[in-house]
């Protein structure tokens, strides 16, 4: 048997503009949620380096405080366990505060207001 020539491919249909705006709006709507993700992100991220600053600096003055006043070990201990469970309690509020915030950028980037219209194009 002899080898049969390679099949041409169909030249490619041309798409819609349906197709085209279908195309479009799933692009959109991955990048909508791309940004609520990215944002929602450094929210939590940020909220995370602010508790810990304060947190850190709070427990540094309850040390330079022991020093200066020559107080007592067992106080320090409690105010740092105070110290310590506030900022975990805080802590723990951060995933959903994310999740709120990504939740609202959904809602609120690229959202359109009403119909979208095309205008008609010259053809030269």
């Amino acid at each position: 048997m002899s080898p049969q020539p390679p099949r041409k491919k169909p030249a490619p249909k041309t798409s819609s503009p349906e197709q085209g705006d279908a195309v479009r709006g799933i692009l959109v709507e991955a990048a909508r949620t791309q940004l609520a993700a990215v944002t929602a992100a450094t929210t939590f991220w940020a909220g995370w380096a602010e508790m810990a600053d304060s947190y850190a600096k709070s427990v540094s003055d309850e040390l330079a405080k022991l020093e200066r006043e020559d107080g007592d070990a067992g106080d320090l201990l409690g105010r740092i366990t105070d110290l310590t469970r506030e900022y975990v309690r805080n802590l723990t509020e951060l995933p959903t505060m994310s999740v709120q915030h990504f939740n609202t950028q959904l809602e609120t980037i690229g959202k359109r207001t009403g119909p979208r219209t095309r205008a008609a194009r010259v053809k030269t």
